[in-house]
């Protein structure tokens, strides 16, 4: 029995080596195909500048924290529900990221530049939206002012009030470039890819 041992130590040393050997490659492998993976994903982007006015309005509404646009995802949501491949559908999931043009409202009929990254296969699909402290009313006659913009809704933005102000996000959609309509029935800007 104990003549045996040596040989059945040994088995058990092979067998941990080749146990911590398929272990190590598996995690460089893993590591290597996800690097390729995030790779082909910033190849497949492309940064596109969007520039808008608003026409000229007299007074501004005060109120206005900022303007912004949600990012919402790459590609639209038939494409993504329907016809994508699982790569794409990872390209294409909900991001739902808040992107800040500028802090306050630039002059009227001043260029509103927008650096914005597309993807070049699926598109990008977005929403403007301004933030505003206090009554969102004039904002929206504003904003409804506008021959460009469309489609403005209000939301109060969760855990104002309560003592605080009150803080809206009012989003619209830019006319002069193309909408989408999401699964659930909301309309957003798209950029189509290029």
């Amino acid at each position: 029995m104990l003549d045996d041992l040596p040989g059945v130590l040994g088995s058990f040393n092979v067998f941990l080596d080749t146990t911590l050997l398929v272990s190590i490659v598996a995690v460089v492998w893993t590591f290597a195909r996800r690097l390729a993976q995030e790779a082909y994903f910033l190849l497949s982007i492309r940064t596109q500048e969007i520039t808008f006015q608003l026409e000229p309005h007299d007074n501004i509404p005060a109120g206005i924290d900022s303007l912004n646009y949600l990012f919402i995802r790459y590609g639209n949501d038939t494409y993504m529900q329907w016809l994508a491949s699982d790569q794409d559908r990872h390209h294409g999931r909900l991001r739902n990221k808040i992107v800040c043009v500028t802090r306050k409202m630039p002059a009227p009929g001043a260029p509103i530049t927008v650096r914005m990254r597309v993807h070049k296969r699926l598109g990008t699909q977005f929403k403007f939206f301004v933030d505003v402290t206090g009554d969102p009313e004039p904002v929206r006659d504003y904003l409804e002012a506008h021959a460009s913009i469309s489609d403005v809704s209000c939301k109060q933005i969760p855990g104002s009030g309560n003592g605080k102000p009150a803080r809206h996000r009012l989003f619209f959609l830019l006319d002069r470039l193309d909408s989408v309509k999401t699964i659930e029935g909301f309309s957003n800007n798209f950029v189509y890819p290029v």
